[in-house]
């Protein structure tokens, strides 16, 4: 959220929402224009309306909501105050005037630590501290035995006279092991220090959360670092007890040497055994007790170190996999929620996993010079005869004399250098005669086809341009008859449509931008695709229009199947289950395969695309020994049959399928052979994977207001400069203007340099740089360099000065006359980048909430629907943020 205070100190808000119930750490609040002279210090005082009031620091700018404060759903009393230290208490400077904030409901069933459980955790602390004191005695009191086993051993040493040489060294090593023991009590008294510091920060922050609630979350994140403190300590005290058990081997080598050097010190040796054993056991008991720490605490560390570990060997080169190893981190660090930007240029974008509400915060446009330039001549062509309707429809009839049929010579806005797109789609071919077209005698004809439609994406090169002088079919044998062959035929310049180097690069990429099978005649049109609406629809696409049957007929007030043998669909809920109940006995059911078969409708499965169909399939009963379930699609079985042997068990089936159109009916069949059983939970997904099922629910549509599409430029875009509108800020921002070519004065270039030249063209930004694409897209002519036109008459193309505002200059040698150039510019559109972006404010034209907190599914889609509906997908840029659960994204540790 932003909060700005204006010249009035008056307070305005980009978001009514202050956050959810029990939210820590999740939704910033930044604060700007609240500077004042005079003032050192600022608060935002938060009034609940019930006595209770917080007041919050808010002098460096920002602050984040914790979960004391969103501590119930209604609306708060906000006020900005400034002020200033005068003598040892702060006076008012200025405040603002008072502005109200919402808690919405809890978005998550995660808990959020509470102050009392705060204080309960810091509790905890306390005494695992005062458990680890014991620890610490335990291992000072090891230390000291072995102090006393050392001085055992210098006495001994010192008593035997007659190897006065030998025990001086034995009394030596025994001072050396005295040292080290010494040492060893030095480091466990240190680690008892510590552990008592740690206590006392635990007592500590435990009384500070008792004492101050609207502190809990800041002490309950303490409580976490007093948590791994306490853990250090607990590990410094097993390393101290593995030091003393390091020094009782010292100890023991002394006594080994002793008794080797001198019989006399075997008794005193013996002595020293038998401390040694006691070190021992008291060093035993020190990591025995280091060792069973709560789990809270070593299991913790252990399973850190260990998805460290797993971390490490993983390549994070997966989107989803890098969300869920920060989520993971993120929750590891006591954060349950968190926003989660999506800034990719899509026309439909899926839900991120765990996201729970989504807002847009800025919605740009697209520009193409959309064309389709194919045409057909009417005539007969190597014995075929070839019609065209006006709706692009081609029949052809008659017998081939060649194994090509030529249409068209190859036109000036074809034969040149770019990347294009063909396409060939079949209508009516009653003889399955195998086609594909292209240009002639080049290498870039559409996979041949009988049925359907078939795409190649062709990049043309200098070489390509002298081959082939026609566009036609080709593909069979001399002699082949057309029998009323209905086709298609398109072209299409990606490079005129988006430039060069934006084209599509796949097939794919293409269709899924243009889905119609057709598009008609179109030598050039600058379009902008202008968002109108924002779709949010759930991972479910089951949107099904009815259970159907052949001939369902009403007997006796049961609808039945006509020719079914004995099938009764008893129940049919409008979208989600049906019941088949079979009657007949086994051997009638065996000899019809039929029986039981039903058509589920679906609308909106898309040609080429896979989907995986799945519903949850009971049997109630069985009448023959091994029933089967069927599934087609379309007439056509994309599986083999089902084996079901389990009667009263209810199992989710699921199989995947690419959809091909055959007419605008969209069904896939469902065929029970030999058993009655519930049909029920059917979901569609895109994709090949099943996911858990969640009802289906009509996609919601959020309109931009009219006042907003009738923005001047709304949608437009060059190169990479866009308009936009900033739902965020409520504003919108025009980077981008036009200018119709034929109302600028034109005339004739430096002579051999450049065509023609205007100076009138006002407010471009200038690209500073002679071989950099200026920002501009023309819906006539291909985007150039200054350098790459300049002193290149033949180079067709439009630029813009690159250090001078105001020039335009066009290379068109069908022109030779300025003013015929200027008549033929009429209607010519040219669209460039400002150097100056216009800011508008638009916060009177949409409600504070719109676009904002929308509940969203996971695995849904957000789509950016333009004003030409579904017949142009073309990506356009935007940028959302979710809420999102982190425990959905990476689990919890």
């Amino acid at each position: 959220m932003v909060i700005r205070l204006d010249e009035n100190y008056n307070a305005m808000t980009s978001t009514a929402l202050l956050g959810y119930v029990g939210e820590t750490n999740a939704r910033p609040v930044s604060v700007e224009g609240m500077e004042i002279d005079g003032a050192d210090r600022y608060v935002l005082t938060i009034d609940y309306g019930d006595g209770t009031v917080y007041e919050v620091d808010i002098t460096g700018g920002t602050w984040t909501p914790t979960a004391d404060i969103l501590r119930s759903v209604q609306t708060v009393s906000c006020q900005i105050a400034a002020k200033k230290l005068s003598g040892q208490e702060y006076i008012l400077v200025k405040k603002s005037r008072i502005f109200r904030l919402r808690i919405g409901a809890a978005i998550g069933d995660t808990a959020i630590p509470s102050p009392s459980v705060a204080a309960d955790a810091l509790d905890r602390i306390d005494a695992i501290g005062r458990q680890t004191h014991a620890d610490m005695q335990t291992a000072v009191t090891a230390a000291e035995t072995a102090t006393t086993a050392a001085n055992n051993a210098t006495k001994s040493a010192t008593a035997t006279e007659k190897s006065a040489d030998t025990a001086e060294q034995a009394a030596s090593r025994a001072e050396t092991a005295k040292a080290s023991a010494e040492t060893s009590a030095t480091q466990a008294d240190t680690a008892m220090q510590g552990a008592e510091t740690a206590r006392q920060q635990a007592v500590t922050a435990q009384n500070a959360a008792k004492v101050s609630a609207a502190q809990a979350s800041a002490s309950a994140q303490q409580t976490t670092a007093d948590k791994n403190i306490t853990a250090g300590y607990a590990k410094t005290a097993k390393t101290c007890a593995d030091s003393t058990a390091a020094d009782r081997q010292a100890v023991q080598t002394l006594a080994t040497q002793v008794t080797a050097d001198k019989a006399t010190v075997a008794g005193n040796a013996a002595k020293v055994a038998e401390d040694r054993t006691a070190a021992e056991t008291a060093a035993q008991t020190a990591q025995s007790i280091a060792d069973s720490l709560p789990d809270d605490y070593v299991t913790a560390v252990g399973k850190i170190a260990e998805n460290t570990a797993e971390i490490a060997n993983v390549k994070l080169t997966d989107k989803e996999l890098q969300r869920r190893v920060d989520a993971l981190f993120d929750i590891g660090q006591g954060v349950t929620h968190k926003f989660e930007t999506d800034t990719d240029t899509a026309y439909q974008k899926a839900v991120p996993t765990g996201a729970k509400l989504m807002s847009v915060k800025k919605v740009g446009g697209r520009s193409i010079v959309f064309n389709q330039n194919f045409q057909p001549r009417k005539e007969i062509n190597n014995g075929i005869t070839a019609t065209a309707d006006s709706d692009g429809t081609i029949t052809l009839n008659g017998t081939t004399t060649a194994s090509y049929i030529n249409f068209r010579d190859v036109t000036p806005e074809q034969n040149k250098i770019g990347k294009y797109a063909f396409k060939l789609l079949i209508l009516n071919n009653p003889d399955n005669i195998s086609m594909k077209f292209g240009f002639l005698n080049r290498s870039n004809s559409t996979p041949a086809i009988t049925s359907g439609s078939s795409t190649v994406i062709y990049n043309q090169t200098q070489h390509e341009i002298s081959l082939g002088k026609a566009t036609g079919i080709s593909g069979f044998v001399v002699g082949t008859v057309f029998n009323d062959v209905k086709i298609k035929i398109q072209i299409f310049d990606l490079t005129q449509m988006f430039g060069s180097g934006n084209e599509p690069s796949t097939v794919e990429e293409f269709e899924s931008m243009f889905p119609n099978g057709y598009y008609p005649y179109n030598e050039g049109e600058l379009m902008s695709m202008s968002v109108n609406n924002v779709v949010e629809q759930g991972k479910n696409l089951f949107d099904c229009y009815g259970f159907s049957c052949i001939a369902i007929l009403n007997v006796n007030g049961e609808r039945k199947l006509n020719n079914s043998y004995g099938t009764t669909i008893s129940t049919i809920e409008p979208t989600n289950k049906i019941v088949v109940t079979q009657s007949q006995a086994p051997e009638s059911v065996i000899a019809h395969s039929n029986n039981g078969w039903f058509c589920v409708g679906i609308k909106g499965m898309e040609q080429s695309k896979r989907y995986t169909f799945s519903f949850d399939f009971t049997t109630t009963k069985m009448l023959i020994q091994n029933p089967v379930l069927q599934i087609l699609v379309n007439g056509r079985f994309p599986e083999d049959a089902i084996n079901i042997s389990e009667l009263n068990v209810k199992k989710r089936v699921s199989f995947t399928l690419e959809y091909t159109k055959v007419d605008d009916r969209q069904y896939i069949e469902l065929r029970l052979s030999g058993m009655s059983g519930i049909f029920e939970n059917f979901q569609l997904d895109e994709g090949s994977t099943a996911t858990a099922y969640t009802p289906y629910y009509t996609p919601i549509s959020y309109t931009i207001p009219q006042a907003i599409q009738n923005l001047d430029g709304y949608g437009w875009s060059a190169g990479t400069a866009r308009n936009y509108v900033d739902y965020e800020n409520k504003r919108y921002v025009q980077c981008v203007n036009s200018v119709d070519l034929g109302t600028l004065n034109w005339v004739a270039g430096d002579s051999g340099k450049v065509g023609f030249q205007t100076s009138q063209g006002t407010g471009q930004k200038l690209t500073k740089n002679y071989n950099i694409l200026p920002n501009i897209i023309c819906s006539k002519y291909l985007a150039k360099t200054q350098n790459a036109m300049w002193g290149k008459t033949s180079v067709t193309g439009i630029t813009t000065n690159a250090s001078v505002d105001g020039y335009v200059y066009v290379n068109d040698t069908s022109y030779t006359d300025a003013t015929a150039f200027k008549q033929a510019m009429q209607g010519v559109i040219l669209y460039y980048e400002l150097e100056t972006p216009i800011v508008t404010d638009i916060s009177s034209l949409i409600p504070d909430d719109f676009l904002r907190n929308i509940e969203v599914e996971a695995g849904g889609s957000v789509t950016f629907q333009n004003s030409n509906g579904d017949s142009y997908r073309i990506p356009v840029p935007s940028e959302e943020e979710y809420i999102v659960k982190l425990s959905e994204v990476g689990g919890s540790v």
